[in-house]
Order: C-alpha cells, then sequence, then structure tokens
C-alpha cells in the first residue's frame, strides 16, 4: 500500500482497532494537555516527573490484587501510588531541613524502586496475565482497547469537569494569591487539586506514552501554548489542540510502520511543536529578535527625524535642506546610522533629496510633531504628576515618544489640562 491509500484508510476509521487506540491517544493527550497549563503556572513541573514513576509500584499492586490487567484496579493502584509520591514530597520536606527539589528526587527513586521490584516478583510469578505489563514503562499504545475507552472518557470528565467548576478559583490563586487568600480562597485546596489532576492525568498517561516519557506529555503541549498566548483560557485550549494534534500524527506515523513506537512519536511531534514554538511564536525568540531590530530601527528614524526637524525650527524654516556632513556636526549620531536613517525615512517619504540636499517632506514635518509632542507631554506628566524634577525627566520621555500611543496621548493631555490647564507650544523642540 502507497501512503495516499494508507492515509485514507487510515482516516475512514474503518478498523475499529485503529479507532480504540486513535480516540484512546486523543482523550489522554487532551486531558495531560490541559492538566499541564495548570501544572506550570503554579510550578509544579518536577512533581510531575515524580508523579509519573511513583504510579509503578501503585500498577503492579493493581495487577497483583486481582491478578488480570483490569484498567479499573491498575489505573487506581497508580493514583493511589501518585498520591502517596505527592504526600511523601510535602512530608519529607516538612520534617526536615531537605529542600522540595530533593525530595521530589528521593520520593521518584525510592517508588521506582519499589515498582521495578514488584515488577520483577510478578515477572518471575508465573502469572500468564503478567505479559506486556512492562509496556507501561515505555507505553504500548496498540494495547488500548474498547474496555480502556470507557475509563479514559470518566477520568477525562473528571479532570474537565474540575477545571471547568473551579476555573475561577484557579485563575485567581494562580495569577493572584494574595488577592486569593482576602477573598477566602483556600491555597492548600487549589494546590491539592492541581496536584490531584497530575496524578489523574499520570494515571492515565502512562498506557500512551509509558512512565519514562509521561512528563513530556503533560508539561510539553502546555509549555508550547504558553509561548502563543498569556490568555488564560485559550492557553487551556491550545494546549489540549497541540497535544490531540500529536496524537493523531503519532498514531498515523506507528500505523505507516510498525517498528515506529506510538508514545515516543508522539512526544517527538509535540516537541517539534514546541520548538518552533520556541522561535516562531508571538513570544518565541526569532520574534522577539525581528521586533527588537524594528524598534531598533524605528528609534534610529525618530532620532534622525527630530534632530533634522530641530534644526529646521532653529533655522526658522529659513534654509530648505541640509548635507549629510551639516546633520553629522550637530548630533552625535555615526556616519553609518545616519545612512540607515536616511534610508529609512527616505523610504517612508518623510525626508527627500534636492541638490544633494536632505529636505523634510510635509509628511516628515508631521511625523516630527508628533514625536516632539510625545516628548513634551511625557515630560510635562512626570513634572506635574510624578513630582520629578525638570532635569531628570529628558532621558525616560526620550523612550516613551517612540511607543506613545494616540490613546495614551488622549488621556496625558486630558489629565495634564485638568490640573494645568491649557498647554501650549506642546509641538516646539526644547533647547
Amino acid at each position: 500500500m502507497n501512503f495516499w491509500s494508507d492515509f485514507i484508510y487510515f482516516f475512514s476509521f474503518q478498523d475499529a482497532n485503529i479507532n480504540n487506540v486513535l480516540l484512546g491517544t486523543i482523550i489522554l493527550g487532551f486531558t495531560c494537555g490541559i492538566a499541564g497549563v495548570l501544572v506550570i503556572l503554579s510550578k509544579k513541573t518536577l512533581i510531575v516527573d515524580a508523579v509519573s514513576h511513583s504510579v509503578l509500584p501503585g500498577i503492579c499492586i493493581g495487577f497483583m490484587f486481582t491478578g488480570v490487567k483490569n484498567p479499573v484496579y491498575i489505573i487506581s493502584g497508580g493514583m493511589i501510588a501518585g498520591a502517596v509520591a505527592v504526600y511523601l514530597v510535602d512530608w519529607i520536606s516538612s520534617i526536615s531541613r531537605i529542600k522540595k527539589d530533593a525530595s521530589i528526587a528521593i520520593t521518584l527513586s525510592v517508588l521506582f524502586s519499589a515498582g521495578v521490584i514488584l515488577l520483577n516478583i510478578i515477572q518471575h510469578s508465573g502469572n500468564s496475565n503478567q505479559s506486556g505489563l512492562t509496556d507501561f514503562l515505555f507505553g504500548k499504545a496498540a494495547t488500548i482497547i474498547e474496555s480502556d475507552l470507557y475509563v479514559f472518557v470518566v477520568i477525562a470528565g473528571i479532570v474537565i469537569l474540575t477545571l471547568i467548576l473551579f476555573y475561577q478559583h484557579f485563575k485567581i490563586a494562580l495569577f493572584d494569591i494574595g488577592f486569593a487568600k482576602t477573598i477566602g480562597l483556600s491555597e492548600k485546596l487549589i494546590q491539592g487539586l492541581i496536584s490531584g489532576l497530575i496524578i489523574i492525568s499520570t494515571a492515565i498517561g502512562i498506557q500512551t506514552v509509558g512512565i519514562i516519557l509521561m512528563s513530556a506529555l503533560i508539561i510539553t503541549p502546555a509549555s508550547s501554548a504558553l509561548f502563543w498566548t498569556n490568555n488564560f483560557k485559550k492557553s487551556i485550549v491550545l494546549s489540549g489542540v497541540f497535544a490531540c494534534l500529536s496524537s493523531v500524527v503519532g498514531v498515523f506515523i506507528s500505523f505507516l510502520s510498525s517498528d515506529m513506537p506510538t508514545g515516543p512519536w508522539i512526544i517527538v511531534i509535540l516537541s517539534s511543536i514546541a520548538i518552533f514554538s520556541a522561535f516562531f511564536s508571538k513570544k518565541g525568540i526569532i520574534t522577539k529578535k525581528i521586533k527588537a531590530f524594528k524598534n531598533k530601527r524605528k528609534m534610529l528614524s525618530d532620532n534622525l527625524l527630530k534632530t533634522i526637524y530641530t534644526i529646521h525650527e532653529k533655522e526658522n524654516h529659513i534654509k530648505k535642506g541640509w548635507t549629510i556632513k551639516e546633520i553629522l556636526n550637530t548630533n552625535s549620531i555615526s556616519a553609518s546610522d545616519l545612512y540607515q536613517g536616511i534610508k529609512i525615512l527616505k523610504t517612508k517619504n518623510i525626508l527627500a533629496n534636492s541638490n544633494d540636499l536632505w529636505v523634510l517632506t510635509n509628511k516628515g514635518i508631521h511625523e516630527a510633531k508628533k514625536i516632539i509632542r510625545a516628548h513634551n507631554l511625557w515630560e510635562l506628566y512626570m513634572e506635574n504628576f510624578m513630582q520629578i524634577q525638570p532635569d531628570h525627566v529628558h532621558d525616560s520621555a526620550e523612550s516613551i515618544e517612540h511607543i506613545l500611543t494616540p490613546e495614551l496621548e488622549a488621556e496625558l493631555l486630558k489629565q495634564i489640562g485638568s490640573k494645568i490647564g491649557a498647554i501650549d507650544n506642546l509641538n516646539k523642540p526644547k533647547d
């Protein structure tokens, strides 16, 4: 079969086994994705790793209790072990001088070691049902069957319902714990709920990606989402979408080749999204570099325009143009910056060249007045409202003049006017 026939077959949903795996990974991915935002914002990322490694003994005990791989008992055992891990981390830190990160490492090591010992005991017990139990270490999404889906749906429903019911509580506590306390919100309750969501998400997610990669399934989609938006609700939805998308692609790649494990491929896709987000999102490295470059160009051209307009005003509009040497002599700007600034201003039709003289266009005069107006407004505001001495306000105004919006300018005019009355000569450069 070629790629396109495989593609059509996969997304035609004809195969019940593929549908079970696809739906199961989507449910698990979405659940972990939305929980991940709360985890990152509450600074509990290390706890996820501790819980994911600590659920192994619970899974083993759940199996030993029934003798079969019943998803209800196995997931319940994992949740109990996860809860024990969270309790031990806090308990060790509270009764000793051991820091939180060290107590996490201790708990993770001890419980994971206990899980490996129990797993070894089960493997030598002679129970034929223990086959495939080791898949929880590295994950094996192909083992998801229809009965697992019912458990996943119930647990995912609990996570989503908890998020909906306590959405405002989470939002307040995560962003302003001081305010949360003043209105009577219990910090312990919120932290407990978040820990509970970590435990639940981890317990159901290990079947897809395994104990080793479980923390990545929770943290990576949320990290990616937070690169794109600062909005709490949008970040939760986006994190869930990233996790679902990665789940679909991971299952599809695994379907194309039986040698490709589903869980690791889901994490690879999630990591690719995270890397792309880190570079190209609105808060990404490249986006910031581009923004910084544009801001630098704007400040350079604005300062040059202001310099030329100041000369224009001092000469009472008599002289109609200046040579590059004359402009250089009136400013500390370097020759390279001057040429770059002139190029920018010429492109914007702010400066024009006439007989080797650079002259301001009407648009240039208008733009220069806007910059000087913003500068003078901010100086007045700092002097009259912040009570700062006149000789200390210039540097601040030099920065603000480039970013002051018309809305802020109108508000400043309103406030300053109400205090000192009419304002004259805002468009005039100061000596």
